[in-house]
């Protein structure tokens, strides 16, 4: 039975020790712990990461940009109504009403086509001829046709305007990407980080498991009258530090596992357990070369600034070029009113021919936006030189990185048969009472550290391995990225929960 001076009994140390390990029970045992791959991680991030929506909804942006560009060839209607009172050239008052109305398009080609129509009824207050009808109706219809002949003909404006359109639409893709490739690297080191930590706690749990064993042979030996006083305390030292070690992880490891469902929206106590495993990348070098090149999203970005800035130049080129327009028409027009003789009613057919010029004679500031247009370009291409270069110093350091770490992971596995070995040898060397206890806890230390360095270079490669995958965009095979539509469902189901 509990007595009430217990707590005397206790220091507190003791009391420390079991505050704490109350605690960590508490919280390892709110959920039960969910094995996640990296993929699995990342699809949940991207489920809830705000900036992933962001790059949803710009995307959305441009897609309506090329939307907003097909217009300029949509019909668009005018119409015009009026009345009016006025005074004539030979000072004669008349009332006068006036309807319009015309439709218009722009053709891919940049031509205009034009139809108009309208209707004018006047009526004066005197009459200078009696063969003038008054009140008289005029009306006419007509059709006409714009052809540029100079500018506007090689790369017509709505051409260039689709050429902007779909170039933003293609770097918001290529922003996202590069968006996700950043987020992807983030929740990778945490990822890691966490599975680093939780293959350190299991290196010290079986540390201290052999502790532990150690710790009951020199028992039983001493309840013998075997061993001596300094066996017992050093192996109670060594439990007592690995106990230390691993509560120092424990707290470490909390803070990763926040991290993480704090990226995923899962509860901050949610407990996890990482694994992974990745497809080793064997084709040669220049393979990998084209296949990152072909994905990298600041390539392709570049690229998108690259098209844009041709068109831009081409814009100003344009520019620099006189306005001939050549213009067909043709209609009719119609005169009907009373006369002081009768009714008078004339119909004539219209139509021409015009060629209409407009010409800028100081051109110097379109010369300066045409340099500074093909600086640009000049930068740009400089700029993606560089990404060029850096890509593939990165991918050539990467796989450099791989292969030496597989060539130390057999190092480590070597090692780790070595040290094996020799405890195994150590510990029945011990029994016959042929070593010091200080020595097998050497030993036994080394065994450890060398089963830790070969899960950690383990660790490392594949961290590797996903790092290759992000750069060549095989990652998100098995990741399905958010639309625009997915994220209007997330907005609605949040305003019907206000």
């Amino acid at each position: 039975m509990m007595t009430l001076d217990m707590p005397h009994k206790l220091n507190n140390m003791s009391l420390f020790k079991l505050f704490s390990y109350t605690v960590f029970c508490t919280l390892c045992t709110t959920s039960v712990a969910e094995t996640l791959t990296p993929e699995q991680v990342l699809q949940k991030v991207i489920d809830h990461y705000p900036s992933i929506n962001v790059a949803a909804i710009e995307i959305e942006r441009a897609r309506q940009s090329i939307k907003v560009a097909n217009s300029q060839t949509g019909w668009q209607l005018d119409a015009q109504a009026g009345i009016e009172r006025a005074v004539g050239l030979f000072g004669t008052p008349s009332d006068s009403m006036a309807l319009g109305a015309g439709m218009s398009r722009m053709l891919d080609s940049g031509s205009h086509l034009i139809f108009e129509g309208g209707v004018r009824r006047e009526d004066s207050e005197t009459v200078l001829s009696p063969a003038m009808a008054n009140p008289a109706t005029a009306t006419n219809f007509g059709v006409s046709y714009r052809q540029p002949l100079a500018q506007n003909t090689a790369y017509t404006a709505f051409q260039e305007s689709i050429t902007s359109a779909e170039l933003d639409l293609e770097a918001a893709m290529a922003e996202r990407d590069e968006l996700y490739d950043q987020l992807a690297l983030r929740v990778l080191d945490l990822y890691f980080s966490a599975s680093v930590l939780q293959t350190r706690i299991a290196n010290v749990d079986q540390s201290i498991v052999r502790a532990k064993r150690l710790q009951n042979y020199i028992k039983n030996k001493t309840s013998l009258g075997v061993t001596e006083e300094k066996d017992i305390l050093q192996v109670n030292a060594q439990l007592d530090a690995l106990i230390a070690e691993k509560k120092n992880m424990k707290t470490s490891w909390m803070q990763q596992m926040i991290a993480l469902n704090r990226l995923m929206e899962r509860p901050w106590d949610s407990d996890i357990t990482t694994t992974h495993k990745i497809n080793v990348q064997t084709d040669a070098f220049d393979t990998l070369y084209l296949k990152a090149q072909k994905y990298s999203p600041k390539i392709k970005l570049m690229g998108s600034r690259l098209v844009l800035a041709d068109s831009a130049i081409r814009t100003r080129r344009d520019e620099r070029e006189s306005a001939i327009d050549l213009v067909w028409f043709a209609g009719g027009q119609n005169y009907a009113g009373d006369t002081a003789s009768g009714n008078t009613s004339e119909t004539e057919l219209t139509g021409g021919l015009r060629l209409e010029y407009k010409g800028m004679i100081d051109k110097s500031g379109i010369d300066a936006k045409l340099y500074q247009a093909q600086l640009a370009r000049s930068a740009i291409l400089q700029d993606r030189k560089l990404l060029l270069e850096n890509l593939q110093y990165d991918l050539s350091s990467l796989l450099a990185e791989i292969k030496a770490n597989d060539s130390a992971l057999d190092a480590y596995e070597k090692s780790l048969k070595s040290e094996t070995i020799k405890v195994d040898e150590a510990m029945q060397r011990y029994r016959s009472g042929r070593i010091d206890t200080d020595v097998l806890i050497k030993f036994e230390d080394q065994l450890s550290l060398a089963k830790l360095s070969l899960e950690l270079q383990r660790i490392s490669l594949m961290k590797r391995h996903y790092k290759l995958q992000i750069m060549l965009g095989k990652l998100w095979d098995e990741i399905k990225k958010p639309v625009f539509q997915d994220f209007l469902k997330g907005s609605y189901s949040a305003e019907a929960v206000q």
